[in-house]
């Protein structure tokens, strides 16, 4: 079996958004109109680097990645959709929104998974509410400490961690080949303390989105 890697943090500002919708299946219509944006408008625009997808398993939620090269060219462009609007914030407006949340950061170094050179097939999009960056970065000293043993659980792809611009939320990406890895993953002995270790830096429970779609949309 291979052995884990730390992976470097790709330069950038990264945006996620998640927003959830009533009635099961709703955010489907909204990962299209997100494509649909991104592949017509987005690639165009100065400092785009790409953006990804994510849909929800209730299909309730859809969680966006939008990737910056610097933090000027995503406000220059978040205000001019402002202004003038796009086609996925107009399905946006139609849409029967019940929760939203919106995490800009950048991100820290992650690790590999026995599975890394596999297609991802499930993800959790967790983010940590927490007091400043230098609680972020001692729950990002909790997830590298379990990096080897999560390096010896088949189907575990990656984990590519977040931290805020303003230091008060902490997001993880891990993702794993499918369902079923994700959930011998959980069933793990040490997830537990894991878990108890990062709530003791946390101001609250995090939010968690798990997501059985995922697509990468390149600039």
């Amino acid at each position: 079996m291979s052995q884990m890697v730390l992976t470097e943090p790709e330069p950038g500002i990264f945006v996620f958004d998640s927003i959830k919708v009533a009635g099961g299946g709703g955010a489907v219509e909204l990962v299209d109109a997100f494509k649909e944006t991104v592949e017509r408008e987005y690639r165009e625009a100065p400092g785009f680097l790409g953006a990804r997808v994510h849909l929800s398993v209730a299909e309730d939620t859809i969680v966006t990645r939008m990737h910056w090269e610097r933090e000027q060219d995503l406000k220059a462009y978040s205000a001019a959709v402002a202004a003038r609007g796009n086609t996925f914030t107009e399905c946006l407006a139609k849409a029967a929104i019940t929760d939203r949340a919106a995490f800009a950061g950048t991100q820290v170094p992650g690790f590999t998974g026995p599975d890394a050179d596999k297609e991802a097939g499930y993800s959790v999009v967790a983010t940590r509410p927490v007091q400043d960056r230098e609680t972020a970065m001692k729950i990002h000293d909790v997830l590298l400490r379990t990096g080897e043993w999560k390096h010896t659980i088949p189907g575990f792809v990656s984990a590519t961690p977040y931290v805020s611009l303003d230091g008060t939320q902490f997001l993880n990406n891990p993702a794993w080949v499918d369902e079923d890895a994700f959930h011998v993953y959980m069933n793990h002995p040490s997830i537990p303390g894991g878990l108890a270790d990062a709530k003791d830096h946390a101001l609250a429970e995090p939010c968690v989105i798990s997501c059985r779609y995922s697509q990468d949309i390149a600039s």
